[in-house]
């Protein structure tokens, strides 16, 4: 059986797999020894040759897999948690795996850090900074603050713990309304316009589908109360953006604490630069490229285990909901 390693040339070299590296996990380990043959590519333009060859894929770059001849290809493994921009191109009868979970302990960490800026009044005192403005504000502790959390996956639940350690009390948000994060409760999607009014901090990890495509649109955000704070680190159209910025310059909302943007890089002229409470982050508070590749590896290794034994495999996502 073949694996085939496609490599993002103009990626960071801490995201690239060298095939002699997963050739060592290979030999290294009982259950995989001897079982597979393995190519690399980073040339797109190569690219068709090896797939054509492919039983199965590391995907360290995003390809639109319709465009070419893969026969034998039955398996992708992309390095990426997100996989929208995927599942248009999947051939039929093709799995899909993904990297969700090994962003958790930084994501969870982003997240915390964002929900205490809002509680010290953070992005106001950065922006009375900017404008040489002395306006002292005296707040409490987190302890019983509401965050509702879209989205408990692999960096929701991590994000859970450390936020209910800290003494926050955290809403979980899933499709189905039900969860194993440790959250005070679970509630699906449709029920969030009654919680909405209690939060203090909103937080979304979730990633883009049909149905969470301006889930957060004006009439939503305007049931968020003054003193509530946004954090985005799963996919930016989820919310309204300009609706959002709109509701930050007449002082509606706390702040905003954003790593994802409708379109990257941010052009220098959108106005979001300047939107009064936002804190910017350039899509960058979930990797961590020291441990990235080698969570992403690990992932891989125990699914070819289970592949090679017939068991689910893990990270499977399930091509009807989009994760």
């Amino acid at each position: 059986m073949h694996i085939h390693i496609e490599n993002d040339a103009n990626g960071p070299d801490a995201l690239q797999l060298p095939v002699e590296l997963l050739r060592q996990r290979l030999e290294t380990h009982p259950q995989l020894r001897s079982h597979f043959t393995l190519t690399e590519n980073s040339d797109a333009t190569h690219s068709a040759t090896f797939l054509a060859n492919a039983d199965i894929l590391w995907a360290g770059r995003k390809l639109a897999l319709d465009q070419f001849a893969a026969p034998r290809l039955s398996w992708v493994q992309v390095m990426s948690a997100g996989v929208e921009q995927w599942l248009p191109h999947l051939p039929q009868g093709v799995t899909l795996t993904n990297a969700s979970g090994v962003h958790g302990d930084k994501g969870a960490e982003f997240i915390l850090m964002a929900a205490l800026m809002f509680n010290f009044g953070i992005p106001g005192f950065l922006q009375d900074q900017a404008q040489r403005l002395w306006r002292p504000s005296f707040g409490g502790c987190a302890r019983g603050k509401t965050v509702l959390l879209l989205g408990v996956g692999g960096i929701g639940s991590a994000a859970a713990r450390l936020l209910t350690a800290q003494g926050y009390r955290v809403v979980g948000v899933t499709r189905s309304g039900e969860c194993s994060a440790p959250v005070e409760r679970c509630i699906s999607i449709d029920a969030i316009d009654e919680v909405l009014p209690q939060v203090d901090v909103l937080v979304s990890t979730l990633p883009l589908t049909a149905q969470t495509r301006r889930l957060l649109d004006r009439r939503r955000l305007d049931l968020l109360p003054k003193r509530a704070g946004i954090v985005i680190v799963g996919r930016a159209d989820v919310f309204d953006y300009n609706a959002m910025r709109e509701k930050l310059n007449a002082g509606e909302l706390a702040g905003a604490v954003l790593d994802v943007y409708p379109q990257e890089p941010l052009p220098t002229d959108d106005p979001l630069w300047h939107t009064p409470g936002v804190v910017m982050t350039p899509h960058c508070s979930l990797d961590d490229h020291a441990a990235y590749l080698e969570g992403c590896l690990e992932v891989f290794i125990d699914n070819l285990v289970r592949f090679r034994s017939g068991r689910a495999l893990r990270n499977q996502v399930d091509v009807a909901r989009g994760y």
